[in-house]
C-alpha cells in the first residue's frame, strides 16, 4: 500500500521496515521450539542428565531408579532418582538413593542423599480412605499391631 503524502513517506518507510523484521523475527521464534521438543532432542536430553548424574554421584555403580521428571520452563529443572551402592568403608556397601537435579539452562547438577526420599510401595495406602479406614478398625486388630515396626500392619516374628 503507497505513502498517502508525500511528507509520511520516511514515516511509512520506517513502519514497513519494522513490521517486515517483525514477522521474520516471529516466524523464527515460532520455528525454535518445534525444533527443540523433537523426539531427537528429547532423547539427548535425557542421555544427558541421566550421564552428568551418574557422573557427579557418590555411587560408583549409580543407576536411574526411574524415568526422569520434568518440570515446566520457569523451573527449568529436571529432577532423576538414582540409586546404587555407598562406596564408604563405614557403609559396608549398603543400597542407598540420591536425588539429582539437572537445571536445564546451565546444564548443572546438584545431588543430594534421598534415602528417605521413597519408603517403598508396600507402605504407601492404596487409595487415601485406606488410611482413615484403618484408623477406625476394631480392637482386636490393634492389639496385634502393638508388636509391630510402625505403620506396617505385619506381627513381629
Amino acid at each position: 500500500m503507497p505513502c498517502p503524502t508525500r511528507s509520511q513517506q520516511p514515516l511509512c518507510r520506517f513502519s514497513l521496515a519494522f513490521l517486515a523484521v517483525a514477522v521474520t523475527t516471529s516466524l523464527a521464534l515460532t520455528a525454535l521450539p518445534a525444533r527443540a521438543s523433537s523426539p531427537a532432542a528429547w532423547e539427548d536430553q535425557t542421555r544427558d542428565v541421566i550421564a552428568q548424574c551418574t557422573d557427579a554421584s557418590q555411587f560408583t555403580d549409580a543407576e536411574p531408579a526411574g524415568a526422569p521428571v520434568l518440570f515446566d520452563d520457569e523451573a527449568g529443572t529436571t529432577a532423576l532418582l538414582l540409586q546404587g551402592h555407598y562406596p564408604q568403608q563405614h557403609m559396608n556397601g549398603r543400597a542407598g538413593q540420591e536425588l539429582c537435579l539437572y537445571l536445564r539452562a546451565s546444564q548443572e547438577v546438584f545431588i543430594a542423599p534421598a534415602d528417605k526420599l521413597t519408603a517403598g510401595a508396600d507402605a504407601m495406602p492404596d487409595t487415601p480412605t485406606d488410611t482413615t479406614d484403618d484408623a477406625s478398625s476394631d480392637t482386636s486388630d490393634n492389639a496385634s499391631q502393638a508388636n509391630t515396626p510402625a505403620g506396617t500392619g505385619d506381627a513381629a516374628p
